[in-house]
């Protein structure tokens, strides 16, 4: 299953709706969130709706079989999580890079730096170098903690392309420095990991303005995604909808105007612009 979340290009103002993607087609299941329990403060931690998807996906499934198509290209993609909880950010995670006192770290970035496709990578610091960083994501699908490697992947409910951008650090420290608006983008959907038994076997290209930049497999990562949600989940808990980023193996900066691509095959494939934001400081 192929999960997105979209606005339609003609209707941008109307509230985001859920689709399941089939190649460059989509099809509204927004109705089964419908069937989603009632929320009272205090809203319990986690993405209710990557918490609920067990119940709802055979449900989804008969909702899309008789929902119209649309066209890929007449939607704006969203980031296919809503509520992420925690973005966690590998660190160190290639063979030939060296993570902090040699051993796995993390790093964090704000979960409203959040971003789709559609939404692009928008500048605010025009004046400061900003590096692309591809990589894969994982998304938590269940609560858990101290969970060992070989148990990791139970609670995992999908997989996405990811950029982790960031500001090129000069006096800040590196959580800052990731958690622009916009510099967490995720899609162009959640591949659900009965599609993606072994992470592992996936790879990616990542392309600037139609220029091959890199490409590399997962399974040379230090620490595949079992074992950082294992590492992680001895230090804390993971809710449903939790992001973990896989680190990645190269960066290069990006300016206003670049188009940035990442193919993961099987998981999919993003466009994403590059702008000068609306909100940017003056220089």
């Amino acid at each position: 299953m192929h999960i997105c979340r979209f606005t339609l290009k003609a209707d941008a103002k109307t509230r985001p709706r859920v689709g399941l993607m089939e190649g460059d087609n989509i099809r509204d299941v927004t109705s089964v969130t419908e069937e989603l329990p009632p929320l009272h403060w205090p809203i319990p931690p986690g993405d209710q709706f990557i918490a609920n998807l067990g119940r709802l996906r055979p449900r989804m499934e008969a909702v899309a079989s008789g929902a119209p198509v649309i066209p890929r290209s007449d939607v704006r993609l969203l980031s296919p999580v809503a509520n992420p909880g925690k973005f966690i950010c590998g660190v160190g995670n290639w063979p030939q890079h060296k993570a902090p006192l040699g051993m796995l770290g993390f790093l964090f970035k704000m979960t409203s730096a959040m971003a789709g496709e559609g939404e692009g990578v928008q500048l605010r610091w025009p004046d400061r170098v900003t590096v692309h960083e591809a990589e894969l994501a994982w998304v938590i699908g269940r609560e858990c903690v101290n969970v060992s490697a070989a148990e990791a992947l139970d609670y995992v409910a999908g997989y996405t392309c990811a950029l982790d951008m960031t500001l090129k650090e000069e006096k800040e420290f590196f959580t800052f420095c990731k958690s622009f608006d916009t510099y967490g983008v995720l899609g162009p959907c959640l591949v659900t990991t009965d599609q993606i038994p072994d992470p592992a076997e996936l790879g990616y290209r990542f392309l600037v303005n139609g220029e091959f930049k890199h490409g590399r497999s997962f399974g040379e990562l230090t620490a595949g995604p079992a074992q950082m949600v294992a590492f992680a989940s001895t230090v804390m808990t993971l809710h449903p909808g939790d992001v973990i980023f896989s680190g990645t193996s190269e960066v290069g900066p990006v300016v206003p105007g670049d188009i940035m691509t990442i193919e993961i095959p099987r998981v999919g494939r993003m466009d994403v612009p590059v702008s000068l934001s609306p909100k940017a400081r003056k220089v």
